[in-house]
């Protein structure tokens, strides 16, 4: 039930929502958070640990994505 309900439809629904109101790369640009964020859940829920690349990997996207979708 949690991925049929949650997982597909809500985060469906959710990408709609947001494509509708704003523009279609800021949007395409969260699905480069992704990886880093279940790395984070990773972290915290199974204590799994992280290399200088994976953290550098991580800041970089997580800037990268912030210059896309902060306001100018």
């Amino acid at each position: 039930m949690w991925l049929i309900l949650v997982l597909s439809l809500g985060a469906f629904t959710l990408l709609y929502i947001l494509i509708r109101r704003g523009a279609a790369a800021r949007v395409a640009s969260l699905f480069y958070l992704v990886p880093a964020s279940t790395a984070l859940i990773a972290w915290g829920l199974f204590g799994e640990r992280f290399g200088p690349a994976a953290l550098a990997g991580m800041a970089r996207t997580a800037v990268g994505v912030a210059l896309v979708n902060l306001r100018r």
